[in-house]
């Protein structure tokens, strides 16, 4: 379902944006926040994009590129999609931060989510340090329900915030 707000276009994702997308995932300030260090090859960026594109196919997720004037500038997602939830996330370039798309685009599909969807309830996971999420989630209508340290795939602890946003 191609998404559309006042300034962006959120188009479901193609093979195509494994390029672009690895752009933001292997800039260090992007991946900040992330529970993965930066990606250092394309080739991992295009495994990632064929393992979402799976999912996609399989129901489980929902994928769309973040564009302005036709440039690729983020994703946002829906993930681990089931019994009327699922899981929002959210990245763009740093050189877009502090310019209100990251909200631009997590409204439009909280609308999408819990219009079209149907979906009751939707989850998101930030971790404390990243206020500016925090704010975009809170902009958004999610609470903190939950603040507590998580262990990274990397072996990192980190604090982090689980937010919820309910129909």
């Amino acid at each position: 379902m191609l998404l559309k707000t006042t300034r962006l276009i959120l188009r479901p994702q193609i093979p195509a944006d494994a390029a672009p997308l690895f752009d933001i995932l292997s800039d260090p300030a992007a991946m900040r926040f992330w529970s993965r260090p930066p990606m250092t090859e394309l080739a991992v960026a295009n495994e990632v994009v064929r393992e979402q594109q799976a999912a996609m196919a399989a129901g489980l997720c929902r994928y769309w590129t973040i564009l302005e004037n036709r440039q690729a500038i983020g994703s946002i997602d829906l993930s681990l999609i089931r019994d009327g939830s699922a899981e929002l996330g959210f990245l763009l370039r740093p050189d877009r931060w502090d310019q209100g798309f990251a909200s631009e685009a997590v409204g439009t599909v909280i609308t999408y989510a819990l219009g079209p969807l149907d979906l009751k309830r939707l989850a998101a996971a930030v971790q404390a340090e990243n206020r500016a999420a925090a704010r975009v989630l809170e902009k958004n209508g999610f609470s903190q329900v939950q603040q507590r340290a998580v262990t990274l795939p990397g072996g990192d602890s980190r604090v982090v915030g689980f937010y919820l946003l309910k129909r």
